[in-house]
């Protein structure tokens, strides 16, 4: 339970940290409006992530593992991915699309 715990708090900080570093590399109003999206399904079971988001247009997708790596990358208008050779661990989704960037958590058990 205590690793759980601690697992979920370094997540939340690194979440953080990721955010503080977006608007920093990219500029606050580049991304005055936070993009909400969906993920499905989360928890990942099989290759397909489906992504459910109100904006229209080309969708940047990056995936980021724990420690801040890439380990995920493509751009695509499609609303799913099929990201490969993911291990089980919490990931962060970053999708920039329309003038507007979200972050969302990703599990794979």
């Amino acid at each position: 339970m205590r690793i759980v715990i601690f697992l979920l708090l370094l997540v939340l900080s690194h979440l953080a940290i990721a955010q503080q570093n977006v608007q920093s590399d990219y500029g606050i109003q580049e991304f005055q409006h936070k993009l909400e999206f969906q993920l499905y399904p989360n928890p990942l079971t099989g290759n397909t992530l489906n992504i459910v988001s109100q904006e229209l247009g080309v969708m940047e997708i990056i995936i980021l593992n724990i420690l801040g790596e890439v380990v995920y990358q493509t751009t695509t208008h499609e609303n799913y991915i099929t990201p490969q050779n993911l291990r089980s661990g919490i990931y962060i989704v970053k999708i920039k699309q329309a003038g507007r960037q979200g972050l969302s958590r990703l599990v794979v058990p």
